[in-house]
């Protein structure tokens, strides 16, 4: 049985009323025999197309194909979905295929609240995983119809069908009716089985299918072979026919004679019975007609009259030109062929008052969407801006994501985005968000002038830049007007989530400036507020700001039990696969890093650059996965894969001007190059950057980088006192900021570097490092250090819980140090793989198409690579490195 996940009464209930289910017509129409024989045969197909223009009947088989399948046995899911032009936003068709599938039946937990919501995430890909997932989950093969495809094709809705052909077929059957064929491989498609396809040939009335469905009308024989004649089987067009002649005053003595093509007559027969109609309802028709969908109480709004309901019954005959969309009878849509013959009757003052009059109805019920587009087909541009304001403006990025806000701003041409204030600051967050530095701080200039004297704008202005500025790093002159605003309060209800912005931007000002009572102050206080306007991705945000200040405090426990509740949160309120669960899983991969669990952290970690390539992202996130890739990757990879990485992460700084990232990825690479032998090369990244003047930098996360790259490059040229005394400076600055897991970090080098330059160490001074690292869980931060802590490990009378696997993973480092691998050609990789595979030196020459002296030539480059002597040794070193895959 159908059901909705939603209540009918609510405000946007009217978005889905004859989408996801198909036209509640009373017509006879007359059975496809043979045609839903044809897609029976073919159910197995993934892929079902029907092709034709309108009027063909493409609706009508699939309900009949609907129909057929809902009787079956064992009834598969089936879902419906009509399209309008407004569903090409690929959020909005997400949206919209979600619902189609929960209400025939399917579970689909927190997606449906989001689809509802119009909340899905930023990266459709992310929905289409999940949705994948729920489908695979609940194992049915379900269908889905779609109608009116060209409606939407030709955009991103293209590529998310084919995305679930491809990785969906085992669950989805995908049944397509549109005008033209969809722009995809559907040629490699059919070469491979997957396509079944009706084209408008097929889908012609035969003259018995004519017949049957003129015969219930009184209508001669020889009458309706001249209707199919003149008709040439277009579906619509017999129905008109019949329409036409059954009504009485119809003759077909002027359809005989009628010469025109066959798009002639069905004009000609819907002019028959238009001015058959009282001159109340051909004006309801022209009235109506720029709607895609209407009720009665629509239709009353964009006439100005009360008596659509009493028209719309008289109306009731004409059902093959008005279509009704639920069972109730209360919402209709006209027929293409109608619509197209009604527009042209419609003035154009009148149609501009029409789509004012429905923008605003539309507005009440939240599609914000359709709303602006009635607006701009008035050429009311203040009232479509008007609009944007109501709906939220720059709010609307926080509450409905960045694609629902593009989905809007690109109703606007360029010249109108450039000179609207509210329009301004919108597409300038959407810049800031998205990471084009250049293009945000343009719109900002040109919104400053713009806001002048408008005291909200005034307000936005300052939170949207605000924002800008945390997005690109920049808090040097942030604190002073932002306190200014947040003491004032909130002068209106609807200021509280920009308040609250504010006190974000603030809490992420005071972390980077290591003032961490203040970022806890700040986070806090801006949750509180972000509950109160249920924003549920604001408070995401503060508790990563509350568990970042934590965590650098040393309150790790607590630090880590607030970044699990975030994660809850996300998936309770975005779904397991969402965009904001994994900014979040970035910081559960950091505590995953401290405590030692390494390897778990690399999905963390591998989810996180999946999404963090595609949506927004302050320093901050990119710092903490950056760090903790690198680190990770350096030994379970070498070197080359971790200077791979930070090279893809001095990009993204580079692209995002993110200069504080910029300067840590230097200083990273010293730390890498350094532990890895690079000495040379190491030596000149520090001279490049004057890393020995780093000591002074107000710049915490620099200052530890620095410190830390520093103290390896001097163990690494042998000069450990002068490490040790930079490391002493370090930790007494950081000390007095109160950042302690930093100053754990540099006094658990200190303890390293002290041991190389003295020999012996005070045994109170390693227990007074080892102390936090013990009580906090983390170990991780031993295995950072490396192999070197060793000895000082060893001599600890009294182990730790956990010394044993810290110890054994720090002896097979020791025992496999990190060095520089050489760079492998594509054709040693394959004699690599060969090789592994237990081939001799003829059989991989045969299979790559070289002499067996040209593979004796790699094998001695690979030997000299990887400092082996034989093919054992080299297979070994190889899966060691990470060359080869140990499970091929």
């Amino acid at each position: 049985m159908n059901h909705l996940p939603f209540q009918l009464s609510s405000s946007n209930a009217w978005m889905w009323v004859g989408k996801l289910a198909p036209p509640q017509t009373l017509l006879e129409s007359v059975p496809r025999t043979a045609l839903l024989e044809a897609l029976r045969a073919h159910a197995h197909v993934p892929l079902t197309l029907l092709i034709s223009p309108p009027g063909f009947g493409k609706t009508t088989l699939l309900m009949q194909w609907r129909e057929s399948l809902l009787r079956q046995p064992s009834a598969p899911t089936v879902a419906w979905l009509s399209l309008d032009e407004a569903d090409g936003e690929a959020n909005r068709f997400l949206a919209y295929l979600i619902m189609a599938l929960e209400t025939a039946g399917l579970e689909l937990k927190s997606l449906s609240t989001l689809a509802a919501n119009q909340t899905l995430d930023i990266y459709p890909q992310k929905t289409i995983t999940s949705l994948l997932q729920e489908l695979a989950g609940d194992g049915r093969c379900s269908v889905l119809i779609i109608d009116d495809y060209h409606l939407v094709a030709g955009g991103p809705v293209d590529e998310i069908l084919q995305t679930l052909l491809e990785r969906g077929s085992q669950w989805l059957h995908l049944v397509i009716a549109s005008r033209s064929r969809p722009d995809w491989s559907l040629a490699k498609l059919k070469t491979r089985g997957l396509v079944h396809e009706i084209s408008t040939g097929e889908l012609v009335l035969s003259l018995d299918e004519s017949q049957n469905l003129l015969g219930g009308g009184g209508v001669q024989l020889a009458d309706m072979a001249r209707v199919h004649e003149k008709t040439e089987g277009w579906a619509v067009a017999v129905q008109l026919a019949k329409l036409w002649l059954v009504g009485g005053s119809g003759s077909l003595y002027g359809l005989q004679s009628f010469s025109g093509s066959v798009g002639d007559v069905a004009e000609y027969l819907a002019e028959q019975i238009f001015k058959e109609l009282s001159e109340e309802c051909r004006e309801f028709l022209i009235e109506t007609s720029p709607l895609e969908r209407f009720n009665a109480d629509l239709a009353n709004t964009v006439r100005g009259r009360s008596d659509s309901a009493a028209l719309l019954a008289q109306l009731v005959h004409v059902e093959a030109l008005l279509i009704p969309l639920d069972a109730q009878r209360r919402w209709f849509r006209y027929h293409a062929l109608l619509t197209e013959f009604l527009r042209p009757r419609l003035e154009a003052d009148l149609a501009a008052r029409i789509h004012r009059a429905a923008a605003l109805w539309l507005a009440e019920r939240t599609d914000w969407v359709l709303a602006v587009s009635h607006a701009m087909s008035a050429q009311d541009i203040p009232l479509a801006v008007k609009l944007i304001v109501d709906a939220g403006g720059w709010e609307l990025v926080l509450r409905k994501g960045i694609r629902y806000t593009q989905s809007l701003l690109k109703q606007f041409d360029g010249p109108t985005r450039r000179s609207e204030p509210d329009l301004l600051l919108v597409e300038a967050y959407l810049h800031a968000k998205l990471g084009d530095f250049e293009l945000s701080a343009q719109l900002l200039s040109l919104a400053q002038v713009a806001v002048c004297g408008d005291p909200r704008l005034e307000r936005d202005f300052t939170v949207i830049r605000a924002l800008s500025q945390a997005y690109f790093d920049q808090f040097e002159n942030i604190n002073g007007e932002i306190t200014q605003i947040i003491d004032q309060g909130p002068g209106h209800a609807h200021e509280v989530l920009g308040m609250a912005t504010l006190q974000c931007v603030s809490a992420l000002a005071a972390l980077a400036q290591g003032r961490l009572n203040d970022a806890l102050d700040f986070s806090r206080k801006a949750r509180v507020r972000m509950r109160l306007v249920t924003s549920h991705l604001g408070e995401n945000f503060c508790l990563i700001h509350e568990a970042q200040a934590l965590a650098l405090g040393g309150k790790i426990v607590n630090s880590r039990a607030v970044v699990d509740e975030a994660l809850v949160m996300a998936e309770e309120n975005f779904g397991s696969e969402s965009s904001l669960k994994a900014v979040v899983g970035c910081f559960k991969a950091q505590h995953l890093y401290w405590q030692g669990s390494w390897v778990e952290a690399q999905p963390w970690i591998q989810e996180g650059w999946d999404s963090l390539e595609h949506i927004d992202g302050w320093l901050d996130v990119f710092a903490a996965t950056a760090e903790v890739s690198w680190r990770t990757l350096m030994r379970t990879h070498g070197l080359q894969p971790a200077l791979s990485l930070l090279e893809k992460v001095e990009q993204l700084a580079k692209e995002r001007r993110l200069f504080r990232l910029s300067r840590l990825v230097v200083l990273w690479r010293v730390d890498l190059l350094a532990q890895c032998g690079q000495v040379t090369q190491a030596r000149q990244q520090a001279l490049a950057i004057g890393l020995d003047s780093q000591s002074d930098t107000q710049d915490w996360r620099c200052r530890e980088a620095a410190g830390l790259a520093f103290a390896r490059l001097q163990l690494a040229v042998g000069a450990s006192a002068s490490a040790c005394a930079r490391l002493k400076q370090d930790a007494e600055a950081l000390m007095n900021m109160g950042l302690l897991l930093p100053v754990w970090r540099i006094r658990l080098m200190e303890v390293l570097a002290g041991h190389k330059s003295q020999g012996e160490f005070s045994t109170e001074d390693v227990k007074h490092a080892l102390g936090p690292i013990l009580q906090n869980d983390l170990t991780g931060l031993l295995l950072e250090i490396g192999p070197g802590l060793l000895p000082v490990l060893e001599q600890i009378p009294e182990p730790f819980a956990g010394m044993a696997m810290v110890m054994t993973r720090l002896r097979g480092w020791r025992a496999h140090p990190v060095r520089a691998r050489a760079q492998f050609s594509g054709k040693e990789l394959q004699v690599l793989e060969l090789l592994a595979d237990g081939q001799s030196n003829k059989a991989i020459a045969m299979a790559l198409g070289v002499s067996e002296n040209t593979v004796k030539f790699h094998l001695k480059q690979i030997f000299r690579k990887l400092s082996v002597e034989s093919r054992s040794a080299a297979i070994s070193a190889a899966l060691r490195d990470g060359l080869l895959d140990p499970r091929q």
